[in-house]
């Protein structure tokens, strides 16, 4: 979270296969940003997306998220420096 500011999140989900496709994580996602936006006066909310990733990047999209860019050698995973795409859903944009 920073807030000094820019006033964003970031929002990352994880959900077990004997429990996909139940619509838990859009359900907690959606109530997570609703708390950002409504209670904590965010104004944007961020994923970062593995390049590789289809479902993460499907899920973004139903929860909202629009796919901004991409930030190169943006995060460290494997000894390496990896890509990720960047989804986005702003309080004005909702």
């Amino acid at each position: 979270m920073a807030r000094d500011g820019f006033h964003w999140g970031q929002v990352g989900y994880t959900i077990h296969n004997q429990h996909g496709q139940n619509g838990y994580g859009t359900e907690a996602v959606d109530l997570a940003m609703r708390i950002a936006f409504e209670d904590l006066n965010f104004q944007r909310i961020e994923a970062h997306v593995n390049l590789d990733n289809e479902a993460s990047v499907r899920f973004a999209e139903r929860v909202g998220m629009s796919n901004e860019c991409t930030r190169e050698g943006f995060i460290f995973e494997n000894d390496e420096w990896m890509d990720h795409l960047v989804y986005v859903k702003t309080k004005h944009r909702r």
